[in-house]
C-alpha cells in the first residue's frame, strides 16, 4: 500500500471559537454537523472513520465536512496519499463553540428573528436528537430505580427574583457550567455527559 505523507497543521483545537456570522451559525446549527464536530473534538479522524462512528456512508458526509471546513469549524491536521487517493484527517477547530451575542441583537427586515431561530436550532435540535439516540441505545435509563447518573433530568422552573438575586443566580450557573467543563477527562473510566442550561427573563 502506497502511503505518502503530504503535510500537517496544528492538531490541537483552540479552547473556544466564537461564531460571529449568521452563515456560520446556520452551518453549525445542523444536527449532523454537530455530530461530526463531536467525532473530531478529541482526536483527528478521516471521513471514513467519522462515517463508521456515525453509521453513515462516507459519500453522505463530504458535503457537510466541506461546509464545516469552509466556515473554519474544523481544520485539516494531516494529509496523506493512500493507494493514490488523498486522505485528510480533520479535527474540530475548538473544544467549545459560542454564539456571539451581537447575533441576537435586534436587526432589520426580520434578520433578528432568523438569527435567533438559527441560534435556537443550533442549541436545541441536536440535543433533541441526542436524547432520542441515548434513549434508543439505553444509555439513558428513565426507570424510577435507575442510578442517578443514567437518568434524564429535564425540568422547567419559574421564580420571581429581584435583580440582585437574578444576577447572583446567573453567576452561580456560569460557575457550575465552568466546573462541569473543567471536569472533562476523556479516559477509559469516564462516560460522556451533556449539560444544557436555559435561564432568561420572561413574561408571567
Amino acid at each position: 500500500m502506497n502511503d505518502d505523507h503530504i503535510g500537517a497543521s496544528t492538531p490541537e483545537p483552540d479552547p473556544q471559537l466564537i461564531i460571529s456570522t449568521l452563515e456560520t451559525l446556520r452551518v453549525f446549527a445542523d444536527p449532523l454537523r454537530q455530530q461530526i464536530l463531536d467525532c473530531v473534538r478529541d482526536e483527528a479522524r478521516t471521513v471514513k472513520q467519522i462515517a463508521v462512528l456515525l453509521k453513515r456512508q462516507p459519500t453522505k458526509l463530504y458535503y457537510h465536512i466541506n461546509l464545516l471546513e469552509e466556515h473554519k469549524l474544523i481544520r485539516v491536521t494531516e494529509t496523506r496519499i493512500v493507494s493514490g487517493i488523498i486522505e485528510k484527517h480533520y479535527r474540530a477547530a475548538a473544544q467549545r463553540f459560542e454564539i456571539k451575542r451581537s447575533l441576537l441583537l435586534p436587526g432589520v427586515n426580520g434578520e433578528a428573528a432568523d438569527r435567533l431561530d438559527a441560534a435556537l436550532d443550533a442549541i436545541l435540535n441536536p440535543i433533541r436528537e441526542e436524547i432520542h439516540r441515548a434513549v434508543e441505545q439505553q444509555i439513558i435509563d428513565n426507570h424510577e430505580d435507575a442510578p442517578m447518573h443514567r437518568k434524564l433530568l429535564l425540568r422547567r422552573a419559574f421564580a420571581r427574583l429581584r435583580d440582585d438575586q437574578a444576577a447572583d443566580f446567573y453567576a452561580r450557573l456560569e460557575a457550575l457550567i465552568a466546573e462541569f467543563e473543567a471536569a472533562d477527562s476523556p479516559d477509559a473510566e469516564t462516560h460522556a455527559h451533556r449539560l444544557l442550561f436555559g435561564y432568561f427573563p420572561t413574561t408571567e
